[in-house]
This record gives C-alpha cells, structure tokens and sequence, in this order.
C-alpha cells in the first residue's frame, strides 16, 4: 500500500488520486490482517497529502466469552495528513532536510519519503487496530464459559446450579425482595 505522490506535491492545490485497496494482508505488531479492501483518495493540501479511506478487514482473536477462535470484521474510516520530507516541492524555502521531526504532532508514521513515495501501511495498521472491539466474541449467541465447572456451554450442557444471584451477594438480594413487599 504504497503510493507514489510527487505528481500531487508539485500540482495545484486539491489535486486527487483514487485507488483501491483489494484483499491485502500484513501483520502488525503481533496481529494478522487480512482481507483489506476499501477506496483510497489522496488529496494535496498546502502543506500536505490528505488520505481518507474507508477501509474493511479481518482478524482473528480469542472470544471474550468461551476462549475459543473467534474471527473479526473490522471497519474503520480513516483521515490523516502525511507530510512530505520534501519540503522544497511544497513551495517553502527549506528543502533536503525533515522539518517536521521537532514538531509536537510529528508521526512517522505519517510521512512522504525523500522518494515521495507514500506508505499508509502504518498508519492503516495503527486505525485497524484501534478500531478492534475490547471483548470480541464469536457469535452473538455464545453461551461462554461456565463460572463454576468451567466448561464451554457451547459445548457441554452442564448441569450447575443456575442460580441468578451470586452467593456473595445473597443478603442484599433479600433486602431487594423485602423492599418489593414493602412496596405493595
């Protein structure tokens, strides 16, 4: 997912390109992605190339219910600016070094190379993770795993007590019952 954007720096302001992303996969920190797909715009701005993409994939987790497999759709509509090394084909007055790496916002991540080639492996992998649910689950339906035999209900019926109300927490069940009586 690189492109190539020294036609957008040294064109006019809004220039555009389209592209589309089909099935790509990479592996980020310890994650596998897959199944990337999903429209790319590339927009020169007067300092930048603006990217926005909306971008679907697939990931696998443990389910937060039963442990087992669980397979992940992730959707995420991503805008970000990368700024160019370059600095020259933007129009200012430095050029050939990084003027952006003092700057409180620099993201190197979010970079157009000396080459103006620009990556959005990064950045996309950094979106697609954030964009992972906390406590993923394999189906809707997932029974999960028992709290007192430990088994996965998906599974194995098991036959524990299925007592609503924690043992913990039995007497402030009673005072709940006492006020519903008191209440009639």
């Amino acid at each position: 997912m690189i492109y190539n954007v020294a036609g957008l720096l040294t064109g006019k302001l809004g220039d555009s390109q389209q592209h589309e992303i089909e099935n790509e996969r990479f592996v980020i920190g310890d994650r596998s992605i897959k199944e990337i797909s999903g429209p790319v715009r590339l927009m020169r701005t007067d300092r930048t190339v603006l990217v926005s993409a909306d971008i679907e994939a697939v990931t696998q987790d443990s389910c937060s219910r039963c442990l087992e497999p669980a397979v992940v759709n992730v959707s995420v509509t991503m805008e970000e600016e990368f700024s160019p090394i370059n600095a020259n084909l933007m129009g200012t007055e430095k050029s050939g070094q990084n003027v952006h790496e003092n700057d409180d916002y620099y993201d190197a991540a979010l970079v157009v190379d000396e080459q103006n080639f620009l990556d959005l492996t990064e950045g996309l992998g950094q979106a697609l993770l954030s964009a992972l649910p906390i406590a993923p689950i394999c189906k809707d339906d997932c029974l999960g795993i028992c709290p007192i035999c430990t088994v996965n209900r998906n599974i194995i019926q098991c036959s524990c007590s299925k007592s609503s109300v924690d043992p913990r927490w039995a007497g402030l069940a009673g005072l709940l019952e006492k006020g519903a009586e008191s209440a009639d």
